[in-house]
């Protein structure tokens, strides 16, 4: 039976019930992705599948009580690829551990057959990242089998991607209110940045180098170009020296190119060994001793940040949240101390536990190198 033709038979249904009084729209509602495409979303999602397990972060939002209740099926990157988020989620949430996997840590180990055994209501999906994008099959796959599919983006234009994600989601998923919130927050705190910092020349800007997940690669340098975490180093008032030669989000720059071009400040990424240990359920000591540690690796050792102290780290996973206001605040008061001097991302991190989180956000998340 095709999409319309069952569509138009439950109308019809609908009719005859009601006895031809009036024509119903509660069986689907429409919803405008981040992609442009307007979505029939079922008016009373139950059944939700994660193409990445780590877009957990927007439920915990706007189902604050019960994030894993709709959580039929999700892909394993959040155990991979966060496992101390993931720990801590487990240990207040034990059902997470009996979530089916409908992929591990990449678009191609996705089973289309999979999610749709799982009957889900509605799929969501990322436009970039380890799970179906916008051109895979299992996105095409599911859309001819009937089930919508929304796209969601915090990772490649993270500010207006926020904003366009939450309020999709809070739509389809009946949490327009919560939604709301949390943007009217999120937009308060990106005005205060804007308004402190003012037109800036770019002769002002400090230069900064944010290493992704320092020390997990063999190759260093990997990092951020114009989109991404480089969209929000120009936001606060910084200068990305791979923006010229990283067209999107993310790709790499050579050790060499990073030493010439010297940067005053470099920030490092990362969650878990070898690298930065950041994030969920990690202490103070134990970020700054990983942070040390990688920081003795031989190649970027002459970098003048380095030198001067002018070291940072922050939770990888920012990159890829609607928490990375957070990373928006920290960065701002690295690059622009004197501007931001009153700024407090610890409060705004307070703030978000409160009022918008039924299990806060507990570990470091940021550190700056202690000489």
């Amino acid at each position: 039976m095709s999409k319309s033709f069952s569509r138009m038979w439950s109308l019809l249904v609908v009719l005859v019930v009601g006895g031809f009084g009036m024509v119903s729209s509660a069986w689907a509602k429409d919803v405008t992705d981040v992609l442009g495409r307007v979505v029939d979303v079922p008016e009373h999602v139950q059944r939700v599948v994660l193409g990445e397990g780590r877009l957990i972060s927007t439920l915990a939002i706007l189902d604050r009580d019960q994030p894993f209740k709709r959580v039929v099926g999700w892909q394993n990157d959040l155990r991979k690829l966060d496992p101390n988020t993931y720990a801590a989620y487990v240990a207040k949430f034990p059902e997470v551990k009996d979530i089916p996997l409908i992929g591990q840590a990449s678009e191609q180990s996705v089973s289309a057959e999979e999610i749709l055994s799982l009957k889900p209501d509605l799929a969501v999906f990322s436009i970039s990242g380890h799970g179906p994008t916008e051109h895979s099959p299992v996105a095409d796959i599911l859309e001819k089998a009937g089930i919508p599919v929304l796209f969601v983006d915090f990772r490649v234009n993270p500010v207006q991607g926020t904003h366009d994600s939450m309020t999709a989601l809070g739509k389809a998923l009946g949490r327009e209110a919560q939604a709301q919130a949390f943007l009217d927050f999120y937009q308060q705190h990106i005005d205060h940045i804007t308004e402190t910092l003012g037109v800036i020349d770019d002769s002002k800007r400090p230069s900064v180098f944010l290493e992704l997940l320092a020390g997990v690669w063999a190759n260093p340098g990997h990092t951020t170009g114009k989109g991404g975490m480089g969209e929000l180093i120009n936001l606060v008032g910084g200068r990305n020296i791979a923006a010229g030669v990283v067209p999107g989000a993310l790709g790499d720059i050579s050790v060499e190119y990073a030493l010439k071009a010297d940067p005053d400040i470099y920030i490092l990424t990362g969650n878990q060994k070898p690298g930065v240990m950041m994030g969920a359920g990690i202490d103070q000591a134990t970020a700054q001793a990983s942070l040390k540690q990688v920081l003795s690796r031989p190649e970027f050792a002459q970098l003048r940040a380095i030198r001067e102290g002018n070291v940072h780290g922050l939770w990888h996973d920012f990159y890829n949240s609607p928490y990375n206001i957070l990373a928006i605040e920290a960065m701002a008061k690295w690059i622009h101390p004197e501007k931001f001097a009153s700024l407090d991302p610890q409060h705004t991190l307070e703030q978000i536990n409160q009022q918008f989180l039924g299990m806060p956000l507990a570990g470091q998340y940021w550190i700056s190198e202690q000489k």
